[in-house]
């Protein structure tokens, strides 16, 4: 399944009319995500749960604007976890948040290319 889906960013595409609005939406989207998501790290690291939940909202709702499908349903699933105050494994669910982002960032390259 690829990393983004090919209707939003169809959709975020035709709202560009030259003025380059869909790289600014990639760029504001990778900016803030790269913020988020040393949010969410520092939030595993210092073991607190709660800006772990508040974290992975905040990148659930970025992604799911910028059509990033796995990352958005990731993000939902930690956020999920966290507020019900048990994560199994944090740790390992940063780590794939983080390996999906950087899929998201790549998908989201070649896009602006296109």
């Amino acid at each position: 399944m690829s990393s983004l889906n090919p209707e939003t960013i169809a959709a975020l595409k035709a709202l560009d009319d030259g003025d380059g609005f869909f790289a600014e939406m990639v760029n504001t989207f990778l900016d803030n995500a790269k913020v988020t998501f040393e949010q969410l790290y520092a939030a595993q690291a210092a073991n607190d749960i709660r800006a772990l939940e508040r974290a992975a909202h905040k990148l659930r709702g970025a992604a799911s604007t910028i059509g990033a499908q796995n990352l958005m349903a990731m993000c939902e699933a930690l956020e999920t976890s966290a507020r019900a105050e048990h994560v199994p494994d944090v740790a390992g669910s940063v780590a794939a948040i983080e390996t999906e982002l950087q899929q998201v960032r790549l998908a989201l390259q070649a896009e602006m290319q296109n």
